[in-house]
């Protein structure tokens, strides 16, 4: 993990300045922090990127918000990343109904 991803997997609190400097990224440094930020905003934006391996790290993100993870499970057109999406939203249902 480069300097910066290691910056960025660590924030909790996101700027404007900060989610650009993560889009300008090359893709492989892109999924992987979309698999591990929290920046709801930011993950919705790399839901819809060029690239499969982007919008499955989104998918696996426990973070996403529920309406993008449940989009990219229906629409994506990779396979891949609709059913991680899928797992993604039954994981966290599942998580949900243990804690109630």
């Amino acid at each position: 993990m480069d300097d910066a991803i290691q910056f960025y997997s660590l924030k909790t609190v996101w700027t404007p300045w900060d989610e650009a400097a993560v889009l300008k990224m090359d893709y492989q440094s892109r999924a992987e922090l979309a698999s591990i930020i929290n920046c709801e905003g930011l993950l919705v934006d790399l839901s819809m990127d060029q690239h499969a391996e982007v919008r499955f790290g989104v998918a696996q993100n426990d973070h996403t918000p529920l309406q993008t993870l449940t989009r990219l499970s229906e629409e994506d057109l990779c396979i891949t990343v609709k059913e991680t999406a899928s797992k993604t939203l039954w994981n966290l249902s599942a998580k949900s109904e243990s804690t109630r």
